[in-house]
C-alpha cells in the first residue's frame, strides 16, 4: 500500500478532498491508502517520517504563520525523493516556482469547483497507478529503519545484506557504499522485504538481486560486490531442492 496524505488547514476543504480521494481509490481499485489528514505542515512531517515511502501528498500552499506548502514540499523531498506531490491551491500558476525549487510536482489543482477537482484527482491517481505498475520489481521500494530518534528510508536496490551481530537485537546493514548498525531483528526485515531477500544463514539476510554466485561446496554466497555471506546447511538443502 502506498500512503496518501492531505495537508490543508481548511477543515471543509480537507474533508471534501478526503472523500474525493477515498472514492477515487475505491473506483480505481488501487493499492493506495490509507488516507491521512494533517492540518499543519509540522503534523504532516511528523506523520510522514513514521510511515512508508514513497507516498502521495496533496498539499495546500498557504499556511499563515507557518512554513508554506512549497517549503513543506522541499522538506518532504528530503525523506521521500520519489513521492508524488500534488498542490491543492487557490493560486493559478505555480509551475515556474516549483520548477525552480526542483519539487517535481505532479499537478496543480485549483480549489473551488469540487466536480472539477474530482476529475483532476482521478487523473492524478490513475497516472500514479500507471507509473507504479511500470516500475521494474524492486525499483522504487524503500526499507524503513528506525535509528534512535530518527527514521531513515533506504532504497531496496541499495541493500546488499543484513548481518546479525553477536549481541542481542543488533544488526549491521551492508549497503552499496555504507555500513549502518542499529537494533532490530532479521525476522522483522525478512517479513517486510519478502521473497526478494533470502535467509541464506541464521545470521544473514541477502538481497537476491545482488547475488553473483552460490558456492555449494564452500557454502558461500558471493555478491556482485565481491563480498561473501555464509550459507547454512539448511539453506543449502533448500537451494539445491529448487535447482
Amino acid at each position: 500500500m502506498i500512503p496518501v496524505y492531505i495537508c490543508d488547514d481548511d477543515l471543509f476543504i480537507s474533508k471534501r478532498l478526503n472523500k474525493i480521494i477515498s472514492d477515487q481509490i475505491m473506483i480505481l481499485d488501487s493499492d493506495m491508502g490509507p488516507v491521512r489528514v494533517a492540518d499543519t505542515p509540522a503534523k504532516l512531517l511528523e506523520m510522514q517520517m513514521q510511515d512508508k515511502v514513497p507516498a502521495i501528498y496533496f498539499l495546500d500552499i498557504d499556511f499563515p504563520g507557518q512554513i508554506s506548502g512549497l517549503k513543506l514540499a522541499q522538506e518532504l523531498r528530503r525523506y521521500d525523493p520519489r513521492g508524488f506531490i500534488v498542490f491543492i491551491t487557490a493560486h493559478g500558476d505555480l509551475a515556474f516556482e516549483t520548477f525552480r525549487l526542483r519539487l517535481e510536482a505532479l499537478d496543480y489543482i485549483v480549489k473551488g469547483d469540487f466536480d472539477a477537482m474530482s476529475v483532476r484527482v482521478r487523473d492524478c491517481l490513475s497516472s500514479i497507478q500507471d507509473r507504479l505498475r511500470a516500475e521494474p520489481p524492486g525499483q522504487g521500494r524503500y526499507c524503513t529503519l528506525k535509528l534512535f530518534d530518527t527514521v531513515r528510508h533506504i532504497p531496496v536496490e541499495d541493500i546488499l545484506f543484513f548481518e546479525a551481530l553477536g549481541y542481542k537485537h543488533a544488526l549491521r546493514l551492508h549497503l552499496v557504499d555504507e555500513l549502518v548498525e542499529f537494533n532490530s531483528s532479521l525476522d522483522h526485515f525478512a517479513k517486510q522485504l519478502g521473497e526478494e531477500f533470502w535467509r541464506c544463514h541464521r545470521g544473514f539476510l541477502v538481497n537476491r538481486c545482488h547475488i553473483r554466485m552460490v558456492h555449494l561446496k564452500e557454502q558461500i554466497v558471493e555478491l556482485d560486490t565481491g563480498e561473501e555471506c555464509p550459507l547454512s546447511r539448511k539453506a543449502k538443502a533448500e537451494y539445491k531442492a529448487q535447482i
